[in-house]
């Protein structure tokens, strides 16, 4: 079974893993300069101490992105075949978290229909309008206009949106492909725009 990628259910947990690792391995290597210096030196001042305190800046840096999906978690089986078994044929999106300036915001799922993009946030308590101006903006800003973004808190109302938007006919929405996607379709390239805004 091959590793999932961003907007996949899976993303997080498999995602969490490699940064896990990745970390360590680069802890690893100034340690081991560090070991290494001092084994042929015996004495801490040296250039290897030196170039093991730089080494340990990517390091760092991994671990950040460590401790921000530390505790974010993959979702539910049921509720990914349960959101699956609505969605038919519309583009989706799967464990992002959107960014804007100020804040992240965790979007279990996300479905493309036209100009709509409906998702579904467990955050209930969080006011979600930021989000979804950022997201007409940022699309704006992407040459996709005329989107209408909702964010739900509640799973049977997102559910019976995404089924209203399943049976849709198709829209006919002027789109020149975009050079970066130049092989997908509008909602395809909303798509990756989306995954773009996402950790």
């Amino acid at each position: 079974m091959s590793k999932p990628v961003k907007g996949e259910r899976g993303y997080t947990d498999a995602y969490k893993k490699s940064q896990i690792l990745k970390t360590v391995l680069f802890f690893l290597i100034p340690i081991a300069i560090f070991v290494l210096g001092y084994v042929s030196t015996d004495t801490r001042r040296n250039y290897f101490t030196i170039l093991a305190i730089v080494g340990c800046l990517p390091a760092c840096k991994e671990m950040v992105n460590v401790l921000m999906f530390l505790k974010r978690h993959s979702m539910p089986e049921e509720l990914y075949r349960e959101i699956e078994s609505h969605a038919g044929n519309l583009e989706r999106a799967y464990e992002l978290v959107l960014t804007t300036y100020e804040k992240n915001y965790p979007v279990h799922s996300l479905v493309i229909c036209g100009n709509e993009i409906t998702g579904y946030t467990t955050m209930k308590n969080t006011d979600l309008k930021p989000l979804q101006e950022h997201i007409v903006k940022m699309m704006k800003e992407n040459g996709i206009t005329g989107v209408h973004v909702h964010i739900f808190t509640e799973l049977k109302t997102y559910l019976d949106r995404v089924d209203t938007l399943a049976k849709r006919k198709p829209e006919e929405i002027p789109f020149t492909p975009d050079e970066r996607f130049p092989d997908l379709n509008r909602e395809q390239c909303v798509r990756q725009l989306l995954l773009s805004l996402s950790l």
